[in-house]
């Protein structure tokens, strides 16, 4: 074997160096473990007591073992070879077999034979040379973690944690100088580290999710806190109307107006012939969604209606003040419109014009900007019978103006009659205000289809329609702010001249605009009238004397 080569040339070589009295000395020599004259060049840690998973000198810790190593672990290799200085050096350290946990043996000095080349590791006899050692027990000293100080110990019955040390993995220091050693190291260990996350990254998953699910559970807890907190609120019922003429200040009205001035009247004129019927529908809408509540709504409106329009108040009990409100603007559109056709005193061509700029308006309305509400006004004041009986400016306007005459009678005149009778499939498109009339008509005790075949069905439908408007009341309301943020600039004159307020004024003056509703209609009426009755009279033919017997 290697071992029994080495030693023969090592003794071949010593034995020129030494004398005669040495190899006396040699064969008395005896097997053990210490030599007392060696002991300021042995270096032991701890010569009293090792336990099994000690190795014998540290400095072989972390080294590759030679091929003359032991092949067990429990061989001990209790010193290191020494080089001769003199003659007279003492003997080397002869390996003493030991196992388990047997104290190191130190015997009295005795003369042995040198310590050979290999380190004196003596081999058991069941060892083989040919396969490497078993692998090396645990060491009590950290390699990755020398300068770690363990924390003092705490009370263990109080905290248990105390039996444990947490453990952080970092990459040791490479031993090797080389630039390209440390980063294969690193990156050894950094695989490493990839494969225990990817190993055992369902315990981070499970973590996650725990977390997510006690989120979860404090928001909904949370939650709970805040509807158990919310109380109903009971609306207000309001008992004013919205439309405050001790409050309006006005561009184009003096103070104290008298009833229809006629100034006030041509001014309002000048605004509207410059200006086409898709900007005075524009107009128009912005004034009714701020009556109707539709745009514009602040908080502390909500919170007194209850809801989050005037398209669902109207639908409610409480909703009595905005019902009256809106039929009342309704009925002024109606009368405004009134008085710009039968207040021209022109000729007939210049009463036809106006009537197709009207026919246009409501057109626009229709189409343009889906203003329901207004486009029943226009409809509505069209088929008066203070307008209606000019027939003279009919037949002007078939003549002048076939287009807006054939749209009128065709298309405009059967769509109205739908929206009365209340069905919804004659709508095409979004919407903006619905047609809301017939609806308030029925919540405020007026019947407007008591006169027709089918009351029963009409009212059916016209309460299913207003159901409808009230759930698509959110898409009413985004339909009419897309309409008027749409890159429209409002002019203020113009604006003023469809509000309520200033139609309050105009018709019955600064005094009269605050008397009761019912009579300053039946007085406007008759005035109405008389102007139609002075455009084109009433021909009066002479009574024919009766047949004489």
């Amino acid at each position: 074997p290697l071992r029994v080569i080495s030693e023969r040339q090592a003794e071949l070589k010593n034995s020129s160096s030494r004398d005669g009295g040495e190899e006396k000395q040699a064969k008395h020599s005896k097997r053990r473990s210490f030599s007392s004259s060696q002991k300021d060049t042995l270096q032991v840690i701890n010569p009293l007591l090792r336990s099994g998973s000690q190795p014998a000198n540290l400095e072989n810790v972390g080294r590759r073992p030679s091929l003359q190593s032991a092949q067990s672990d429990s061989n001990l290799q209790t010193g290191i070879p020494q080089s001769s200085q003199s003659e007279e050096s003492p003997e080397s350290i002869s390996p003493v077999f030991r196992t388990g946990s047997e104290p190191l043996l130190t015997p009295q000095p005795r003369h042995t034979r040198p310590l050979p080349p290999g380190g004196g590791v003596t081999l058991r006899g069941s060892d083989s040379q040919l396969h490497p050692r078993a692998p090396p027990k645990p060491l009590r000293v950290s390699t990755v973690f020398p300068n770690a100080i363990p924390p003092p110990p705490s009370d263990r019955d109080v905290d248990p944690s105390s039996f444990y040390d947490e453990l952080v993995i970092q990459v040791p220091q490479s031993r090797q100088k080389g630039h390209v050693d440390r980063l294969r190291a690193e990156e050894k260990w950094q695989s490493r580290a990839r494969l225990t996350e990817t190993s055992f990254g369902f315990l981070e998953a499970q973590k996650h999710e725990k977390s997510t699910q006690l989120q979860l559970d404090k928001n909904l807890q949370k939650a709970g806190e805040e509807v158990e907190d919310w109380h109903f609120e009971r609306p207000h019922i309001e008992t004013s109307s919205s439309f405050q003429l001790n409050q309006f200040k006005s561009l184009l009205l003096p103070e104290n107006n008298r009833p229809l001035e006629s100034s006030v009247l041509l001014a309002v004129k000048e605004l509207y012939n410059p200006s086409d019927a898709n900007t005075l529908a524009l107009h128009m809408l912005s004034v009714d969604c701020q009556v109707a509540r539709i745009v514009g709504v602040t908080d502390e409106q909500r919170r007194i209606m209850g809801v989050g329009s005037g398209l669902e108040l109207v639908t409610l009990p409480h909703g009595h003040q905005l019902r009256q409100d809106l039929l009342e603007r309704h009925h002024l559109i109606m009368l405004g419109v009134a008085v710009d056709i039968l207040g021209c005193t022109g000729t007939v061509s210049q009463r036809a014009t106006v009537l197709h700029k009207i026919i246009l308006l409501a057109q626009a309305l229709k189409e343009h900007t889906h203003n329901l509400y207004s486009f029943s006004a226009v409809m509505k004041a069209l088929e008066m019978p203070q307008i209606v009986r000019l027939e003279m400016t009919w037949r002007a306007l078939r003549r002048n103006h076939t287009e807006s005459a054939v749209l009128f009678e065709k298309k405009l005149k059967p769509f109205m009659k739908s929206l009365n009778e209340g069905d919804d499939s004659a709508i095409q498109g979004p919407v903006a205000v619905p047609h809301l009339v017939p609806l308030l008509m029925v919540m405020e005790g007026e019947d407007p289809v008591e006169n027709s075949d089918r009351g029963c069905q009409v009212l059916y439908d016209v309460l299913q329609s207003a159901r409808t408007a009230a759930l698509h009341a959110q898409d009413y309301q985004q339909q009419a702010h897309s309409l008027l943020t749409g890159g429209w600039e409002p002019i203020p004159e113009l604006l003023e001249s469809f509000r309520t307020e200033f139609a309050l004024r105009l018709f019955w003056g600064q005094q009269g605009a605050v008397a009761d509703k019912k009579e300053r209609y039946e007085k406007f009426d008759k005035i109405l009238r008389v102007l139609s009755d002075k455009l084109e009279p009433v021909e009066i033919t002479p009574q024919q004397p009766e047949a004489l017997a």
